[in-house]
């Protein structure tokens, strides 16, 4: 699960967690003004009556909403997955067959151009080995030159 889920699972719990705790809360406030008989309290009483018998379908409807939102969003990443593998998977097969072609077009081509080609791939062989030596060289001279 990436960071970015954990948190916003955490954030949901602890939304939920708050939920219920409001609701406990709500509660306790009820049964402490029982005994108080003003008009405003009644009417206060009544409508947080409503909204606290709503108030745990509602919670159980965000927790399903959010599992279902949760289980598209990964059937969504595990399409997005299948369609890149697949799409490598045709680049793969695209790839292997342009080099065959390659191939078969050197086997079929003269052997004075396999012999360009390795003399080629050999003078580009030494450049490389030259250019090396020459940044190990540069680099053992700076480590010298550092260590005196």
């Amino acid at each position: 699960m990436s960071e970015s889920n954990k948190s916003g699972s955490i954030s949901k719990d602890k939304l939920i967690a708050d939920m219920k705790q409001i609701v406990a809360d709500a509660e306790a406030l009820l049964q402490a003004t029982t005994d108080q008989a003003s008009e405003k309290i009644a009417d206060l009483r009544t409508r947080l009556q409503t909204n606290l018998k709503a108030a745990p379908s509602r919670l159980a409807e965000f927790a399903v909403t959010d599992v279902d939102k949760t289980r598209q969003d990964l059937r969504d990443a595990l399409q997005k997955t299948s369609d890149a593998a697949q799409h490598a998977a045709e680049a793969a097969a695209e790839a292997a067959q342009k080099a065959e072609e390659s191939v078969k077009k050197a086997v079929e081509s003269s052997k004075e151009a396999t012999r360009h080609a390795a003399e080629a791939a050999r003078d580009a062989a030494q450049k490389a080995v030259a250019a090396t030596r020459e940044a190990a060289d540069k680099a053992l001279d700076a480590m010298q030159n550092w260590m005196r």
